[in-house]
């Protein structure tokens, strides 16, 4: 981070904070649950002000409705002030990717994964440690937390990471180029509508979740994009 402002570095750090309070809460309710800050943070966008996370777990039944528990440990901590969206898509569907033809997806846009949407404040002490001149002040953020099982979780990095134009061509050249549909909770043929597993099949599950996304890359047969060049718009 050579040269980035203060303020930047500040919001920056702010964001990684709130990215670890978040996994410290999963993993006090069920240990193993790993994260990745996806969005403008990952690209690099300078002044990023919403966060998003991806949560994942190695067992599936641990990521199933998981997004309530969360949700509620957070809420008691007082660090989620407001839970404007709570979505279980992901859940009532027995953590399957959407499907590929129908009305299920039609207006959900992101929200085919199991969801938050809430207002983060900074407790005191940390908001204190952040900002020692003004220590009444409590920075407010809207954070996204996304919800995976591990089977599809390179398709919810790779989906969530962004930016929009990169995610349209992304879509686009699976739909002409392979007959998939590209969801962020996992791929599925055009053809017969089957889920097509680009993240684990005879390699057996991905080690960590980048290498999880790094798969998706290579099996829809393109090379891999470093984050801060998705910035296609």
């Amino acid at each position: 981070m050579a040269g980035t402002p203060w303020a930047e570095f500040s919001k920056l750090a702010s964001i990684e904070s709130i990215a670890d309070t978040i996994l410290v809460h999963a993993r006090n309710i069920n240990p193993g649950f790993e994260l990745v800050i996806v969005g403008g943070y990952r690209r690099g966008k300078q002044g990023s002000g919403d966060v998003d996370v991806v949560i994942s777990h190695r067992d599936e039944s641990a990521t199933l409705h998981f997004v309530n528990k969360l949700v509620v440990s957070l809420e008691k901590s007082r660090h989620i002030t407001h839970t404007l969206t709570l979505s279980n898509h992901n859940s009532e569907r027995g953590q399957r990717p959407v499907s590929w033809k129908g009305n299920e997806s039609k207006g959900s846009g992101f929200d085919t994964l199991d969801k938050a949407l809430v207002v983060w404040q900074e407790l005191e002490i940390e908001s204190h440690k952040r900002y020692p001149k003004e220590t009444k002040e409590k920075p407010h953020r809207r954070v996204d937390i996304i919800i995976s099982p591990w089977k599809t979780v390179g398709c919810a990095v790779l989906g969530w990471s962004g930016d929009t134009t990169f995610q349209r061509d992304l879509r686009r050249y699976c739909k002409k180029q392979k007959s998939f549909k590209f969801d962020s909770s996992g791929i599925r043929s055009r053809v017969d509508g089957s889920w097509i597993d680009l993240e684990g099949g005879k390699l057996g599950k991905a080690p960590d979740m980048l290498t999880a996304e790094k798969r998706v890359f290579e099996g829809l047969g393109l090379e891999w994009v470093r984050p801060e060049d998705r910035c296609t718009g």
